[in-house]
């Protein structure tokens, strides 16, 4: 049954006039006389009963008018729901973070689900490397990672991150001593290097380029880990500098020079075609640009 029938057969039944119904839907008079004869012959009955004074709807008309009411409702949500998914308001978006992410990504992201409401969100804490596997098996939509994305991968850049010191309150230390030696009083604390092999890599870069070796006492499975050994004095730990915020009973020294810095961007593999995907990336983009932040597309 067309719905075009059903729109025709509504509106007359509204107008109570074939001549009113036809400029209502812009259509001549005799078109739509026949489209309603069209629809009479599917349906097996007389829908109007033509008289001095209009269309009136026959017993079978009253009763059908419901049904077909509810049908073009029914058809206007299915379309409307499709369009939305077309254009990627609609649908499920998985999410990775990182690290380095963790204060800039998430009023990012409630921004995005504010505006997109019937997008559904899962975020996914996974170090770069895991988002880069994940992402190239379809495992995950779009990832905030630690830049060069791996090949196959396409991405921009969204800030600028650097290594920091974290100490413990009670250290001697204050400032990056002279002698960094100093730095091996307290013993550092660190990831586990399969859990951050990208944040293990710029820790070596950076101890590589100054000659010093931190004398590790402990290796922890996560981050929260480390942040509550460093906040508990047990040692001191290399973090990057933006989760200082989670870290508030501790002294935390900024490592400023290029040995410790990195850039993270938003990475997504550009050969799917998923609407929400491009919404999300084109979101991301021009909040980007409006902060002043690098932009430069891989």
């Amino acid at each position: 049954m067309e719905l075009k029938l059903l729109r025709a057969f509504v509106t007359v039944a509204e107008q109570r006039h074939f001549g009113h119904a036809a400029d209502h839907l812009c259509v001549s008079q005799p078109a739509l006389s026949k489209q309603i004869v069209a629809l009479e012959s599917s349906l097996g009955a007389r829908l109007f009963v033509r008289g001095r004074h209009g269309a009136e709807l026959t017993a079978f008309g009253e009763a059908f008018l419901a049904d077909a009411i509810a049908l073009l409702r029914d058809a206007d949500e299915v379309l409307a729901r499709a369009r939305e998914a077309g254009s990627g308001k609609r649908g499920a978006l998985r999410i990775g973070l990182g690290l380095s992410t963790l204060d800039f990504a998430p009023p990012l992201i409630a921004e995005f689900r504010r505006l997109n409401p019937n997008v559904s969100v899962t975020l996914n804490d996974l170090s770069s490397a895991e988002q880069s596997k994940r992402l190239l098996a379809g495992k995950l939509d779009v990832g905030f990672l630690r830049l060069p994305a791996e090949g196959g991968l396409a991405s921009f850049a969204v800030l600028d991150e650097q290594l920091a010191l974290a100490l413990p309150q009670n250290a001697s230390v204050k400032r990056l001593p002279a002698s960094l030696d100093r730095l091996n009083e307290p013993g550092f604390i660190a990831l586990a290097r399969g859990r951050g092999p990208g944040l293990a890599a710029q820790i070596d870069r950076w101890c590589g380029a100054h000659g010093f070796v931190p004398r590790v006492i402990q290796q922890a499975d996560d981050i929260q880990t480390v942040l509550a050994a460093v906040a508990a004095g047990v040692g001191a730990a290399f973090l990057p500098s933006r989760v200082q915020s989670l870290l508030r009973d501790a002294t935390v020294i900024p490592l400023r020079d290029v040995a410790a810095r990195w850039r993270v961007g938003l990475a997504w593999e550009p050969a799917r075609d998923d609407p929400v995907t491009a919404r999300f990336v084109e979101f991301v983009r021009g909040a980007t640009r409006s902060a002043g932040r690098a932009t430069t597309s891989r």
